[in-house]
């Protein structure tokens, strides 16, 4: 638990570096569509840790309290929290398969609604495979009035075009 703890802690110094670093320069841009959303290392590492909370309560099996850190973007654009119908899917997806690892594959922050964590759950004993069976994920992060939150990617914020997609 400790090695994960520590591991967890360099990942989140490493991305607070990466965060800081050219701090004084703009967003980088994407051609054609202008520059991206300006984060701070507070930004990135908030983001970061929620998404490795959710993943350790998920490898856990605590379901009930994973599914406490997800929310929905709803056609009102306001964030809310996951509704009953979503959380029976969300269980059905959860508990499917015992997940031994997990690893976030990376992420990008392009607008308020428009942000991607991408994980891999590692759903069979790498102790025991060689080659585990893997899952691939994706949350949306949402930043409201300076606060953020995990929504499912099967929300609004799909229905939305990504401005990323080219």
């Amino acid at each position: 638990m400790n090695t994960k703890k520590l591991i967890l802690s360099a990942l989140v110094g490493v991305l607070f570096l990466v965060a800081c670093k050219d701090g004084n320069k703009q967003p980088a841009a994407i051609p054609g569509l202008g520059p991206a959303m300006e984060v701070s290392a507070y930004d990135t590492t908030t983001v970061m840790q929620m998404t490795a909370e959710y993943l350790d309560l998920v490898k856990a099996g605590d379901i009930d309290a994973a599914m406490t850190r997800l929310y929905i973007l709803d056609e009102n654009d306001q964030v809310r929290p996951l509704p009953d119908d979503q959380k029976q899917q969300c269980r059905f997806s959860l508990e499917a398969f015992k997940v031994y690892q997990y690893k976030i594959t990376g992420f990008i922050f392009y607008k308020e609604t428009d942000s991607e964590v991408k994980y891999a759950l590692i759903v069979q004993d790498p102790a025991t495979n060689e080659n585990p069976a893997v899952i691939n994920g994706l949350i949306r992060p949402v930043r409201r009035d300076g606060r953020w939150y995990i929504t499912l990617a099967n929300t609004q914020t799909e229905a939305k075009p990504s401005e990323l997609n080219f």
